[in-house]
């Protein structure tokens, strides 16, 4: 389950959903790849094929690769302003999207 910060819930607004994107890293192998963490339309993840929703209490996805090393994890999600910009982060480990390659989350 996905749970976000007070400061997350307040910076997401109503029209966005967060995505955990699945960037190949690799080009021997193609399930290799890293995780990363962005904003979208709300719609736009609604309504593609490519991501599924996470449970949660916001709205998140994840992209078809990411989302079995992500449904049954806990995972928290917090946003940081930096010169006046949103940036949300979560608490995975930096790596993780290579772990969860290699069978080791």
């Amino acid at each position: 389950m996905v749970h976000a910060t007070d400061a997350a819930r307040e910076a997401l607004r109503e029209d966005e959903a967060l995505v955990f994107d699945w960037h190949r890293v690799a080009i021997c192998c193609a399930v290799a790849g890293e995780v990363s963490l962005r904003r979208d339309s709300g719609k736009r993840l609604a309504a593609s094929p490519s991501v599924r929703r996470l449970e949660g209490d916001v709205p998140i996805y994840a992209n078809r690769m990411a989302y079995p090393h992500l449904a049954n994890r806990d995972v928290t999600i917090d946003c940081r302003r930096m010169v006046g910009r949103r940036r949300f982060v979560s608490d995975l480990p930096t790596d993780f999207g290579l772990r969860a390659s290699l069978g080791r989350v």
